[in-house]
């Protein structure tokens, strides 16, 4: 019985694996950070157009101060401005989240390559394999017929 096939750059591969992972685990946290900050500029929005309808309606009631107006825009623009900000947050967690799958897409080529390296090595070893046990079963045949022809002469 032929010995078991090792890749023997397998350890290399497992590290290769391991690093294409933990480029998955990093690409995951950023898609979860940009949809965190998409869930806080929807809040911002939702907080901007409520505050904003409130006081609309105030104003139609008639029944607010100047200050209170001065107060809720200025609230407006701090919201706004909270919106802008994480604006810019998304973008450039948009940006470092393309590097990030620059890089996993990079890790993905070098995992696969060594797949295939493997995968083409299992099969030649496997060839191989048979081709001796082939020329093994043919030897066998070889000396049973040679024994066989041996055995008819004799007698």
């Amino acid at each position: 019985m032929a010995k078991r096939y090792t890749f023997r750059l397998e350890t290399l591969l497992r590290l290769r694996q391991q690093r294409e992972d933990e480029k998955k685990r990093v690409v995951a946290a950023r898609l979860r950070e940009i949809r965190t900050l998409q869930q806080r500029r929807q809040f911002l929005e939702t907080e901007i157009d409520r505050h904003t309808t409130d006081m609309r309606d105030s104003l139609i009631q008639q029944w607010m101060d100047v200050e209170q107006v001065k107060l809720g825009r200025h609230w407006v623009m701090h919201l706004r401005r909270g919106a802008l900000e994480t604006d810019a947050q998304i973008s450039a967690q948009r940006a470092l989240l393309a590097l990030e799958r620059s890089t996993l897409a990079e890790a993905r080529k070098e995992t696969k390559v060594l797949d295939r390296l493997k995968e083409r090595q299992r099969v030649a070893y496997l060839s191989e394999v048979n081709r001796r046990e082939q020329i093994e079963l043919d030897e066998m045949n070889v000396s049973r017929f040679a024994h066989a022809v041996m055995a008819e002469n004799s007698e």
